[in-house]
């Protein structure tokens, strides 16, 4: 199948938690494949193997609804990287979380936290949130299900990107 031409752009949840992001002719919206793997908590490879391989992973993700639609898109790069639906990325989120993976609990207990907001606020008569607001909230909501272990465990490069630009004090004091 030849690759489609989509536009590429990152998506940003806060700085340092990111995935590609692609805009397809039609307006879909996708996921790539590596960096959902990456923010779930896996390697990048991941959701590769399990789609090669089968098993009871990718029997569990089917259970979940996750429909193994890959696209691959050709951007302005060269590249031609693969791509889940946005509904695709959300089965990963969820069975990323009941396999235990704390990056996707984080994930998802800060996307729905954002999305609860929004809804009250809009019920209250409030403005939206900003992006810079809402990315705020992610950040914090993100930060918080994150334990003090899970923290250690990654590595000091990782953490550095997550802080944001007012903790960057709070970090030089403690290095």
């Amino acid at each position: 199948m030849k690759p489609i031409k989509a536009e590429r752009k990152t998506v940003i949840f806060f700085d340092g938690l990111t995935v590609d992001g692609y805009r397809m002719p039609d307006g879909e919206f996708r996921v790539g494949m590596t960096g959902a793997g990456k923010v779930l908590g896996y390697g990048p490879e991941w959701l590769g193997r399990v789609l090669s391989r089968g098993g009871n992973t990718l029997k569990a993700l089917r259970g979940l609804g996750f429909t193994e639609e890959i696209e691959k898109v050709a951007t302005n790069s060269g590249r031609r990287p693969e791509t889940i639906s946005l509904r695709d990325f959300n089965r990963l989120i969820s069975y990323a979380v009941f396999d235990g993976k704390t990056a996707a609990l984080a994930l998802q207990l800060a996307l729905t936290e954002l999305a609860l907001t929004d809804f009250f606020r809009d019920s209250f008569g409030e403005q939206p949130l900003s992006i810079d607001e809402k990315r705020r909230l992610f950040y914090e909501a993100y930060a918080a299900t994150i334990s003090p272990e899970d923290w250690r465990q990654m590595d000091r490069e990782e953490i550095l990107k997550l802080a944001l630009a007012e903790d960057e004090e709070k970090f030089q004091e403690s290095l």
